[in-house]
C-alpha cells in the first residue's frame, strides 16, 4: 500500500530531509541545537516549527533557508504518495 502525505505536513518534509542527509534524530538535535524530542514533535506533526526553528534546520542541514522555505512551500501543500514526494525532494537538494 501507498503512503501519501497529508496536506500541509511541514513535519513529514523536514523527516523526508533529515533522513535524506542520513541523519538520525539524535544527529540532527546536535547540528541544530534543537532536543530530540521537539524533533520528534515536529516530525509526528504535534508540534509546528517557528521562524527560528525552520533556521536551526537550514542551519544544521547546511541547505540555504530560501532553499528550505521553498521545500516546505512547494510540498507541504501537495498530495503526494511518501515515495514520490521523497524523490522529488531528492533531486532538488541534489542540486545544492
Amino acid at each position: 500500500m501507498e503512503r501519501t502525505i497529508s496536506r500541509n505536513n511541514v513535519g513529514e518534509i523536514l523527516r523526508l530531509l533529515r533522513i535524506s542527509f542520513d541523519l538520525s534524530i539524535s544527529d540532527l538535535s546536535e547540528k541544530t541545537k534543537i532536543s530530540k524530542s521537539y524533533i520528534t514533535e515536529i516530525e509526528k506533526g504535534t508540534k509546528t516549527p517557528s521562524e527560528k526553528i525552520i533556521k536551526n534546520y537550514s542551519t544544521g542541514l547546511e541547505i540555504p533557508e530560501d532553499t528550505l522555505n521553498y521545500l516546505l512551500n512547494s510540498y507541504s501543500q501537495k498530495h503526494l504518495s511518501y515515495q514520490k514526494l521523497l524523490l522529488q525532494i531528492l533531486k532538488k537538494i541534489s542540486k545544492l
